[in-house]
């Protein structure tokens, strides 16, 4: 039997149990409901203990305490589910990035809180960072992915307040936006990393702190 072949008759018994319309109609629960979530917050947990590879499905959906179809209700596969997770924290992280920027309003402090909440996310989501650390460094695709689309808009976001900082001529204009984006993204992961081998737990204000006291040294207006 297929692959895709079963998960059609997954998602047809979960259907079933659950009383859900298959014929092309949406379910009545979907993103943002409380089953969807926690399918999310399982394969996230199960995958950070026994690796990618050996968290099949139905292992996810066991722990998610739902019928393995009914994963397949709400996502493609495997692969999706950890791709939306990945999204899913993301989204959140710039959210809070943006909110927070209304008030934050100087680059060093914005420097300062994107590093603070990149490094509250490992006590925040301790599965999620050794998800991140770990497997989906081993996945040449999954970090290809991850490069395209969240490396891509954190540099982003980091290179645009280092160049507000450099008009301002609070940040050294000799020194490349795109550089600076990358040593910062580069030292906290490397923090992150750290954290999840070793167990070791940062203060995560003290921690930016010292991370953009020693970066902005480098990159503070001479004169």
């Amino acid at each position: 039997m297929t692959a895709g072949v079963e998960r059609k008759r997954a998602v047809g018994q979960a259907a079933v149990e659950g009383g859900v319309q298959t014929s092309g109609q949406v379910p009545a629960t979907g993103p943002g409901s409380e089953k969807y979530q926690r399918i999310l917050d399982a394969a996230v947990e199960v995958i950070a203990e026994h690796g990618y590879f050996n968290s099949p499905v139905s292992k996810i959906a066991k722990r998610a305490g739902v019928a393995d179809g009914t994963v397949y209700l709400y996502f493609k596969s495997k692969d999706d589910v950890l791709r939306t997770a990945i999204d899913t924290t993301f989204a959140k992280f710039y959210k809070q990035v943006e909110e927070a920027f209304r008030t934050v309003k100087g680059p060093r402090e914005q420097l300062e809180y994107i590093a603070q909440v990149h490094l509250e996310s490992h006590s925040v989501n301790r599965s999620m960072a050794i998800l991140m650390q770990t497997e989906v460094r081993q996945s040449a695709r999954f970090i290809a992915e991850f490069s395209h689309h969240h490396l891509v808009k954190y540099i982003q976001v980091v290179r645009e307040v280092v160049r507000r900082g450099q008009q301002e001529g609070i940040f050294r204009r000799d020194v490349s936006d795109g550089v600076v984006a990358h040593c910062m993204f580069g030292a906290i992961d490397e923090l992150l990393s750290s954290a999840v081998f070793t167990g070791r737990v940062y203060d995560a204000k003290v921690t930016a702190a010292q991370v953009m006291d020693v970066l902005l040294q480098g990159i503070g207006s001479r004169g």
